[in-house]
């Protein structure tokens, strides 16, 4: 499809990586993965995802880190991204809302299937 949309997932949890390639496969987004906060910045750059899932705890650079770099790059700027953690912590729920990002999830209170239905929202695509 010409104008499937680019997701890209970055999240060092390797099954729980595949897991949401997997939800966003079958409702048809392409699907771009980085393991760590660096990968994930510069398959950013290079790609220029539609919207990116981003986990805040990770090796090399963490997702705050990658969220900081991402909002004040002109290139990578509009890009819509959603928040993905294990962390319940307001400090970084509101840093990341100064980033502005576009939703934030807590893993243990959210289902893939809410993830997919928001990232769908966003992207304002049908499922």
């Amino acid at each position: 499809m010409a104008n499937q949309k680019k997701v890209l997932i970055i999240e060092d949890d390797a099954p729980l990586r595949e897991m949401y390639k997997t939800r966003l496969e079958a409702a048809k987004f392409k699907v771009l993965e980085a393991k760590d906060g660096e990968e994930g910045i510069n398959l950013a750059l290079e790609e220029h995802p539609d919207l990116i899932l981003l986990d805040i705890l990770m090796p090399k650079k963490g997702g705050l880190g990658v969220l900081e770099i991402l909002k004040t790059n002109p290139s990578t700027k509009p890009i819509p991204v959603i928040i993905l953690t294990a962390l319940l912590n307001e400090e970084y729920r509101s840093a990341a809302s100064r980033f502005g990002v576009t939703d934030y999830f807590v893993k243990s209170q959210s289902m893939p299937g809410d993830i997919l239905k928001k990232v769908q929202e966003v992207l304002g695509v049908q499922s």
